[in-house]
């Protein structure tokens, strides 16, 4: 009699949640293709500009397609294009789902939809004003006044109805009370609107004096990061571990210290990055000991998750299972790097090198983009109802994307090393020191090539996904 009431209320379950993920199919892949396309562009871009750092003569008569105009088109394509609509369209599955709340009728949907549209035509504005030569000059905040404004109101209409829908939420699991992954999804969009529009206030809109523009930035460099993309990729990590392993949490009970430590360090950890420059000490000293700290979350988020064991489930679940584990290694892995490069006697030599391009690699392209990569292989199959994956393209794709992101992040690193530890040589030369960068840009060239065949790969499945769902549609 219980086995029969426990697979009925499975059926029940499973049943709504077929509801739920209706409710957002049309959003949901409308920004996970979006997503998808803009990291082939900006993966492309990053190519063409990493070749052009290792020949400089390459695409010499074009004067437009500088190394300056290609690496600010896309990093922000990675960071606006790619990670950040992938993360809105996580925290919408994973808060719709958890909550137990479907999306609401037409009208909010269609508001939705207008704002991902809005989203994507101010990223490709921004992304033409750059090419022609209208950018801000501001690090990770290149695109124009105007084309900000039309990001921040996009997002609005979408967050506001993230976060209502927390407070709505149903009374699932344990009494109603949140999971954790709803911790981290809250705290997400919630952070967004703010370091964004502090960002742009202070830097762009109405920049503070020039004393003041360094701290800014690289609080808010450190703020998107960390406040932003990483809570995202956490809930994610939360949510779907648990339910892939058919286990709960180790040692639930630091989930708690482990969240709230995240929001007191993640605003501050930025500041490890002005050492040295002219900020006040005090602000330096919280920067590396935010930046050092910043691993015990990380920690406890390991201890949570690490030890869950994946069970049986669907073969289509394996590959999600894959980019989530290693989404969590290299959480870790980007956490442990970053607390080096906070140490005082490491950015000495290291804060204008190469490593530290080596943790924002690793943040970015590695520890995010996996998770969201995950979620993107799981909640697919469940948006189209029904097993869409290629296997052999997706597994490729995966195996191209972790040897291309490690490769590259290597690669950063070791050219740091060698190129800051020359520069504190007086004997040795500038020339020298660039001759010695050389032979790691032609390999970092190559290790983007292989990055941009694993974006191809990741686009062309989920496209060849919604050509099958067109062309064999569900009854």
């Amino acid at each position: 009699m219980s086995t029969t009431t426990c697979r009925h209320e499975e059926g029940i379950k499973a049943a709504h949640e077929s509801c739920i993920d209706a409710s957002v199919r049309s959003p949901l892949l409308l920004l996970f293709g979006n997503a998808l396309h803009w990291l082939v562009v900006a993966a492309f871009l990053a190519f063409l500009a990493s070749v052009k750092l290792a020949f400089p003569g390459f695409l010499g008569g074009v004067a437009f397609l500088g190394y300056g105009r290609l690496e600010a088109m896309s990093r922000d394509l990675f960071l606006y294009g790619w990670a950040s609509q992938a993360a809105i369209a996580a925290g919408i599955w994973l808060m719709a789902r958890l909550s137990g709340r479907p999306l609401g009728g037409v009208i909010l949907r269609t508001v939705i939809n207008s704002a991902i549209v809005l989203w994507n035509l101010a990223v490709l504005l921004g992304t033409l004003a750059i090419l022609a030569g209208y950018s801000t000059g501001v690090e990770w905040l290149e695109y124009p006044n105007w084309v900000s404004s039309m990001l921040l109101l996009s997002f609005l209409m979408i967050g506001i109805w993230v976060v209502c829908l927390f407070d709505r939420r149903a009374n699932i699991g344990s009494g109603g009370r949140a999971e954790t992954a709803l911790w981290y999804i809250v705290a997400g969009f919630c952070c967004f609107p703010w370091v964004y529009g502090t960002a742009n206030l202070l830097l762009t809109w109405k920049p503070v004096s020039g004393s003041a523009q360094g701290l800014v930035q690289g609080w808010f460099s450190g703020a998107f990061l960390l406040l932003w993309l990483l809570p995202l990729a956490l809930a994610s990590l939360y949510a779907l571990l648990p339910r892939l392993s058919g286990q709960h949490l180790h040692r639930r009970n630091l989930s708690p210290l482990g969240f709230w430590l995240f929001l007191l360090l993640g605003g501050w950890a930025g500041l490890s990055r002005l050492i040295g420059g002219p900020i006040p000490a005090w602000m330096t000293s919280a920067g590396i000991v935010a930046g050092v700290l910043f691993l015990i979350p990380v920690l406890i988020a390991v201890i949570n998750l690490a030890f869950l064991q994946r069970s049986g489930g669907h073969d289509g679940d394996g590959i999600a299972w894959q980019y989530l584990r290693s989404g969590l290694f290299l959480v870790l892995s980007s956490a442990l790097l970053g607390a080096f490069v906070s140490l005082p006697d490491v950015s000495a030599f290291a804060r204008f090198t190469g490593v530290t391009s080596a943790r924002d690699v690793l943040w970015l392209l590695g520890a995010v983009s996996f998770t969201l990569l995950g979620v993107l292989h799981k909640a697919t199959p469940a948006l189209l109802a029904r097993e869409v994956w290629c296997a052999g393209l997706s597994i490729t794709q995966y195996w191209l994307a972790f040897a291309g992101v490690l490769l590259l992040a290597v690669l950063l690193f070791l050219e740091g090393l060698v190129v800051g530890l020359a520069l504190l040589d007086p004997v040795v030369s500038f020339l020298n020191i660039t001759s010695y960068a050389q032979p790691f840009h032609v390999l970092e060239a190559a290790a983007w090539g292989i990055f941009l065949a694993s974006a191809v790969l990741a686009a062309t499945n989920f496209t060849r996904a919604l050509a099958a769902e067109r062309l064999f549609p569900k009854n």
